[in-house]
């Protein structure tokens, strides 16, 4: 039986401004990247502070290692790294002096952590820099190895690539696929580039309004959706109205991206390809789309259709 490194009962936050957190309850299992989805204000970050003991639930339960006693969830937060919201660095201190203050702050006696964070991160040649002269993306990497200071069995991070560029939403996601597959850390993230996220969790959770609505593991995200041909075309509209008098099919739809959708396992390629030609349907894009973590979300909450 795998062991569980979180588990949340029912777990309630009520602010005078409403509710953050409604009765939720959810279980992450040692060994997994579980990506936590929801919009701005779904409660995200609440339930992750209440992991690190900054928000206080006022119903349910909550568990860390096993442990739910007071003293005892103190203890295990030792376990924990966190990258909540955006990493507070002194921006006059080098890396290496940052990561000096924390280690005195979690009371690490280890001198050589500093350079083995500093490492794990890809940040050794920048460690003297100064990290007021850092980028976006560095400052993140520098949030990472200071959650990484304690060797935590459990990374709770939070937004940890928003508002980087490519090469930086990259290079974080190698770092935790290190962390993940080499060192088996649990990683608890959210994200709102869903995309992103579909490549590096295998386990999901949906939050919407402070309610968990749905668990599901990579595996059952591919088998929930199926595959659609993708057509760009001038007027999508149109094109799709002849469609479906052409092939006699109901299940001719537009996307969001106003591309004409077709589901791949029902429909005959050489059949679709000679009705465009016959019914002169100018085509500037033609592809697959596999099951989108995106189009899953927003089905679920009821964001409308592809």
């Amino acid at each position: 039986m795998t062991a569980l490194v979180f588990e949340a009962q029912g777990l309630s936050k009520q602010y005078p401004s409403g509710c953050a957190l409604d009765k939720l309850s959810m279980r992450i299992e040692a060994g997994d990247v579980y990506g936590f989805v929801g919009e701005n204000g779904a409660g995200k970050t609440t339930l992750m502070k209440m992991i690190g003991g900054l928000v206080h639930p006022t119903g349910g339960k909550m568990a860390l290692f096993g442990e739910q006693g007071k003293t005892e969830l103190i203890a295990a937060r030792r376990r924990i790294g966190f990258l909540i919201e955006r990493p507070s660095l002194y921006p006059q201190m080098s890396a290496q002096e940052n990561l000096g203050f924390y280690s005195r702050i979690f009371g690490i006696r280890d001198k050589s952590r500093t350079a083995e964070v500093l490492q794990i991160v890809g940040l050794s040649e920048a460690g003297p820099k100064r990290t007021g002269e850092y980028s976006l993306g560095m400052r993140q990497r520098l949030g990472i190895a200071i959650a990484l200071l304690n060797r935590p069995d459990f990374l709770v991070l939070d937004e940890p690539v928003n508002g980087l560029d490519p090469a930086g939403i990259v290079e974080i996601r190698r770092i935790l696929e290190q962390l993940a597959h080499e060192q088996g850390v649990t990683i608890l993230i959210s994200s709102h580039i869903l995309s992103e996220l579909q490549l590096l969790a295998g386990k999901y959770g949906f939050i919407h309004q402070g309610r968990l609505v749905k668990e599901i593991d990579a595996a059952e995200l591919l088998q929930s959706a199926r595959t659609m041909i993708c057509i760009t075309t001038s007027d999508p509209a149109t094109a799709a109205d002849m469609l479906k008098r052409e092939l006699e099919r109901e299940d001719i739809t537009i996307n969001r991206k106003g591309q004409i959708e077709i589901p791949r396992d029902t429909v005959n390629l050489e059949q679709l390809m000679s009705a465009l030609v016959q019914l002169g349907i100018p085509v500037d894009g033609f592809n697959l789309a596999a099951p989108n973590l995106e189009h899953y979300y927003m089905d679920l909450i009821g964001g409308g259709g592809r």
